[in-house]
């Protein structure tokens, strides 16, 4: 059963498409990739869904509702989560008050100490440095951190920007385990990554996007073994 669905979605910054006519679905359960070079469209895509970015052409359906006009708040509180590009926390504020603005739309204390407590088992390192500036943790614990403040938003539907973005080999492991984690609690995640090696280590299904437009798609043994992929994204 599908959770999210995109028909022959266009959009466009001014005139110029940066994706088009592009269909996908989600299935619930699942970790999907989106692929590609720099330029390609998948971060168009998630801003598309989370209602940052408005469509041009075509429909986007959660959960069998059709969401094009809902608004970003609106999209939180069905179960939709952005963890963007770069991290976004809040360098001055301490790790459990960025974990505490994951909840901001929500108004169950006791429900919102249960998931910190989710978190902290997750992420142990974020419980050990609770009370540390955000801005001096590593660059492998703020991403953990970006993480966890989206989990605190209790999402149905997660969506990764760059995840691995500038982070060390050993930690990028580190990370996709903690990754792999989330989706066994039940959360359906959505994966934009340029480390196609690494994202087809762990995603059920993957779809790989050339100028704005798809190029492959298919379980992700099937995209992994084909031989343009293969040379492109995969050093073969």
């Amino acid at each position: 059963m599908w959770l999210l669905k995109i028909e022959n979605l266009t959009v466009k910054y001014g005139v110029i498409p940066a994706v088009r006519n592009v269909s996908l679905e989600v299935q619930e359960g699942q970790i999907v990739a989106l692929l590609g070079a720099n330029g390609a469209g998948k971060t168009t895509i998630l801003k598309t869904i989370m209602g940052v970015t408005r469509p041009a052409e075509g429909n986007i359906y959660y959960q069998g509702t059709n969401i094009n006009f809902f608004s970003p708040p609106q999209r939180v509180r069905l179960g939709i989560t952005l963890v963007p590009e770069g991290r976004g926390i809040f360098n001055r504020l301490s790790v459990e008050e960025n974990l505490f603005l994951g909840a901001y739309h929500r108004s169950d204390r006791e429900g919102i100490e249960k998931d910190l407590s989710r978190v902290y088992s997750l992420f142990p390192r974020l419980q050990e440095r609770k009370e540390q500036v955000a801005g001096t943790l590593s660059g492998g614990e703020q991403q953990m951190l970006a993480l966890g403040r989206g989990l605190m938003s209790r999402p149905i539907l997660m969506l990764l920007d760059e995840p691995s973005l500038g982070l060390a080999p050993l930690l990028v492991r580190e990370l996709y385990a903690f990754i792999t984690n989330i989706r066994q609690e039940g959360v359906t995640i959505l994966l934009v990554e340029q480390n196609a090696t690494m994202a087809l280590k762990v995603c059920d299904y993957a779809y790989l996007l050339e100028t704005g437009k798809v190029k492959v798609q298919g379980k992700a043994d099937e995209v992994q073994s084909q031989e343009d992929v293969k040379k492109a994204y995969l050093g073969g």
